[in-house]
C-alpha cells in the first residue's frame, strides 16, 4: 500500500515537471518532433499523451513490482535530458493523441504487447496503431540499427500475439533514419463474410 502511494506521488511530482518544462519552451519541442514526422502540429496531443501513456507504463510496471523512479526520471520533455537513453519512441494512439518515450535500444522496460492492449478510457480507444523509433540526436538510424529494433518489436509482439491475431509491418523508408512500425488486428475473412451475408439476408427480408 505505501509503495503504491509512494508511485503515484512519484506520478503526481513527475507529471507537474514534464508540463512546466513544456510550457516553459513553449511547446518547441514538441512541435518540431510532430513536424518530423508529419504529424499534426498539436502539441497538446503529444503533451497529454505521454502523460496517460507514462501513466499505464507505470501500471504495468507496479503490476510486474518492478522499478518504477528510474523510468519516470528517463521520461524528459527534453530527451536530451534523459541519461544514457539514446531513443525516442512515439505511439500513434489512434489520432486521437500520441506519446513520447525516451527508451534504451531494448525498448525496455516498455512492453509492446501489452500497451497494444491497454484501454485508454480518456480517449475510448485501445491500444495504438503506428509506433516510430528514432535516435534522440536527430542522427539518422543505421541499417544494423533498424534490424535490431525490427527483431525487438518482432519477439515482442509475437511472445503475446500470434500471426493469426497481430499483424505488423516495418517501414523505413518514409521519413528518413527513422523506423516506423504498424500493427493492427488480423480479423477473419470467414467472419466478415458471414457477416455480410447476414447483413444481405436481412435486407433481403425487410424488402419482402
Amino acid at each position: 500500500m505505501k509503495k503504491h502511494k509512494n508511485t503515484k506521488l512519484a506520478l503526481a511530482h513527475w507529471e507537474k515537471s514534464f508540463r512546466a518544462d513544456a510550457k516553459a519552451d513553449d511547446y518547441r519541442i514538441f512541435r518540431e518532433h510532430l513536424r518530423s514526422l508529419d504529424l499534426p502540429e498539436k502539441p497538446n496531443m503529444l503533451l497529454d499523451g505521454t502523460i496517460v501513456f507514462v501513466q499505464m507504463c507505470v501500471a504495468y510496471l507496479e503490476l510486474d513490482g518492478q522499478e518504477v523512479n528510474e523510468f519516470l526520471d528517463r521520461q524528459t520533455y527534453d530527451p536530451r535530458n534523459a541519461s544514457d537513453m539514446p531513443y525516442q519512441v512515439t505511439f500513434d494512439i489512434h489520432r486521437k493523441a500520441y506519446a513520447r518515450i525516451n527508451l534504451p535500444s531494448s525498448l525496455r522496460p516498455v512492453d509492446l504487447a501489452d500497451l497494444y492492449g491497454a484501454p485508454w478510457n480518456d480517449y475510448r480507444v485501445v491500444g495504438y496503431c503506428d509506433i516510430w523509433i528514432s535516435r534522440i540526436d536527430d542522427v539518422p538510424l543505421s541499417p544494423d540499427e533498424i534490424a535490431k529494433f525490427e527483431t525487438v518489436v518482432d519477439e515482442d509482439l509475437r511472445f503475446d500475439y500470434s500471426e493469426d491475431e497481430l499483424s505488423f509491418w516495418f517501414d523505413p523508408d518514409t521519413h528518413h533514419g527513422v523506423l516506423k512500425v504498424s500493427v493492427q488486428d488480423v480479423y477473419d475473412d470467414d467472419e466478415s463474410d458471414d457477416s455480410e451475408d447476414d447483413e444481405t439476408a436481412g435486407d433481403k427480408t425487410n424488402d419482402n
